[in-house]
């Protein structure tokens, strides 16, 4: 009885990586092991570049980017790093995705909200990404702020309040 648990396990286990190497080719699979922040999709990449930005590891999350130096978008990023590091209580709420099908799509519209040190005030902003496909994975080749970061509830009388 045991031993045909164990026979069950290493099935179910060899059925799962067959299924990996079928449905992936071997490099997006080697490096999505080597390193698990280049996702396999847009979405995924988008999703762990704002989560490195959440925890302040704003190197590994330049990592996912190609920028071109002195453009607006690297300015982008730099802006949010300084804001990131400046404001050790703002924290992530949520991601979400503006345009439906986002998985195979090089253009993502994202909103990013997020949280400051009152559970009342809430930072908003939408972003138009671009990504491009790399040998490592998908990276983020642009990002435009679509609208201006603003102040929700809290102490605003529920004005709008550009920072």
């Amino acid at each position: 009885m045991r031993q045909s648990r164990y026979a069950w396990i290493l099935g179910i286990s060899l059925v799962c990586l067959m299924t990996l190497i079928v449905l992936k080719t071997p490099q997006a699979v080697i490096s999505t092991l080597a390193d698990p922040q280049y996702g396999s999709a847009p979405r995924t990449t988008v999703q762990q570049f704002w989560k490195l930005m959440d925890l302040r590891q704003t190197d590994l999350a330049s990592d996912l980017l190609s920028l071109p130096m002195g453009s607006l978008d690297e300015r982008e990023f730099k802006a949010w790093e300084t804001r990131m590091n400046k404001d050790p209580l703002l924290s992530l709420q949520k991601v979400e995705f503006m345009n439906p099908n986002t998985d195979g799509s090089q253009e993502i519209v994202v909103r990013v909200s997020w949280t400051t040190s009152s559970s009342k005030d809430e930072l908003k902003a939408m972003f138009s990404m671009n990504l491009e496909q790399t040998e490592k994975g998908w990276k983020i080749k642009g990002i435009k702020r679509i609208n201006d970061l603003s102040y929700i509830g809290g102490d605003h009388d529920g004005r709008s309040v550009p920072t």
